[in-house]
This record gives C-alpha cells, sequence and structure tokens, in this order.
C-alpha cells in the first residue's frame, strides 16, 4: 500500500479518535467511554497498517487530545491505557501461560488507573472525591477489572470480525 494513503488514514483516524475525546467535555458518561471507543478505532489501524502506525496515531490522539481538550479526563484514561493496550495486547497474546497473560493484563491495568488518577489530582489539580474511603478505591478497582475483562474480550471479538469481514474492503478501498 502506498505510503501517502497509509499517512492519510492515520491521520482520519488520529482526528476521529480526538474528536471522539472531545465528546467527553459535553457529556460526562463519555469521559470513560470515549477512551475506549478510541483505542478499539485502533483495531482498524492494527489490523491495516502494522504496529508502527497505530502507535503513531495512539501517540498523536495523545498529545492532541492532551493539549487541545478541555476534558483532560478521557485524554489522560486514553494516554494511560485504553490508547495502547490494544498495540500491546498482540504481544500479550503470544505468551503461552494464560495465567501469566491475565495477571500482565491486570499489571498493566492497575499502572495505567492508578497512573491516570494520579496525573488527574496531582498535575491537573482535579480533585479525588471518594465518598466510600478505602473501599471505593477497591470498588473502582474492581469495577475497572470488570471493564477490563469486557475490553478486552470486545477487542478480541472486533478483531477477528474486521479481519474476517473487512479487512479486505477497506485495503481494497484505500489501494
Amino acid at each position: 500500500m502506498r505510503k501517502n494513503v497509509k499517512i492519510a488514514f492515520s491521520g482520519i483516524m488520529c482526528a476521529l479518535s480526538v474528536v471522539l475525546l472531545a465528546l467527553a467535555s459535553v457529556l460526562w458518561i463519555l469521559d470513560y467511554t470515549s477512551p475506549l471507543l478510541c483505542g478499539l478505532l485502533l483495531i482498524v489501524t492494527n489490523e491495516s497498517f502494522g504496529k508502527k502506525s497505530s502507535l503513531c496515531v495512539y501517540l498523536a490522539t495523545s498529545i492532541l487530545a492532551l493539549f487541545l481538550l478541555p476534558s483532560k479526563g478521557a485524554a489522560v484514561l486514553y494516554t494511560m491505557f485504553c490508547g495502547y493496550y490494544p498495540i500491546i495486547r498482540i504481544y500479550i497474546e503470544r505468551l503461552n501461560s494464560r495465567l501469566l497473560r491475565i495477571i500482565l493484563k491486570f499489571i498493566i491495568f492497575n499502572i495505567g488507573a492508578v497512573g491516570s488518577e494520579l496525573i488527574m489530582v496531582y498535575v491537573f489539580r482535579v480533585p479525588f472525591d471518594n465518598m466510600f474511603g478505602v473501599w471505593g478505591i477497591v470498588i473502582l478497582l474492581l469495577a475497572g477489572y470488570v471493564i477490563l475483562f469486557t475490553y478486552d474480550r470486545l477487542i478480541h471479538v472486533l478483531t477477528l470480525i474486521y479481519v474476517k469481514k473487512y479487512k479486505k474492503r477497506v485495503e481494497k478501498f484505500l489501494k
């Protein structure tokens, strides 16, 4: 595939991701769902153009979102977990041990979740409101684990669907 098509498509995916992240400023519920959707968009770039293009889209989207968007929550969540997870998930799935894959996914999620909260509190000065105390943090992490499991399955299923049904159409369209 021609390099200019790859660059143009990656730019479109980046712009679409920034727009989706910007919608988090309008509706508060999109603060958590728009980073997940932007991560799912990387499936197309990852499968059609490779990991380098996906990484470039992730980095460009992260930088633009952090500098341009008024709602930093979605941008930080995308940067700290949702954006790079679909890319590194490919490498995690190559491991032989299922237990090791699960543990590694939870470690990566914990680093992303805790890191994004620390960035929001200490860099962007967003107060951490937790009416349940320490148990609230535990409940949030457990809910995050459920979301991680669901997100991981969704990435797997959507990747299979894209590869089997749409990859040839997209590549034919982009030629």
